[in-house]
């Protein structure tokens, strides 16, 4: 789960760096990445895994957001994070400052509720199941 989390880090400081350098649809395709690296993380958890990336969004919103309770926010940004990052891939004309900014900023709360999300969910420090014995 880590390595997706740092994966997600890392794409959204890429993301801010190519925003910096006035490369701005491949800054939003990269925040959606990093979104995407979050999401398969937080999938991994339930043993769930997806093949194509696209198929990554649906996902999130049935099993973490409908069957888990995941805040909502985090499918709709992700979605629209997915679906601006395909128009700016697929697009000729400049992607505004606007854009690329928002969709980092997006990217970024994805990325923070399911670190939230997946702190809840994982146990802390595993134990046995034997009480602890004193010394008499």
């Amino acid at each position: 789960m880590n390595a997706g989390l740092d994966r997600a880090r890392d794409e959204l400081a890429a993301a801010q760096l190519l925003i910096d350098n006035d490369l701005l649809a491949q800054a939003v395709s990269c925040a959606f990445q990093a979104a995407r690296h979050a999401a398969e993380a937080a999938l991994l958890v339930l043993g769930e895994a997806r093949s194509e990336p696209a198929q990554v969004v649906p996902a999130v919103v049935q099993l973490l957001v409908r069957d888990r309770g995941l805040d909502p926010r985090a499918g709709q940004l992700l979605r629209s994070l997915s679906n601006r990052s395909r128009y700016a891939e697929h697009s000729y004309g400049q992607v505004p400052p606007p854009v690329a900014t928002t969709a980092v900023k997006d990217a970024t709360v994805v990325v923070e509720l399911l670190t939230a999300w997946l702190g809840e969910q994982l146990p802390g420090p595993r134990r046995s199941g034997r009480p602890v014995r004193r010394r008499r």
